[in-house]
């Protein structure tokens, strides 16, 4: 991973939840942050659930076989 920092700006006004995923501060895992506003918890996880399906799924077609 790369340790250049970076500034971005996200008009999440409308954001029902949000996760960021950044580079741990010693180098070897990720910090993450995560929310879930104006959603339940349980939607939440539903739909990280369905992103991290598609992960995978994408995932699978970029590795050979």
């Amino acid at each position: 991973m790369s340790s250049t920092s970076s500034m971005v700006a996200i008009d999440g006004r409308d954001a029902l939840a949000f996760v960021i995923v950044r580079p741990g501060q010693d180098g070897t895992g990720v910090s993450i942050e995560a929310a879930a506003n104006g959603m339940g918890k349980a939607q939440a996880a539903y739909v990280l659930r369905y992103v991290a399906a598609q992960f995978d799924k994408d995932a699978a077609a970029e590795t050979p076989e």
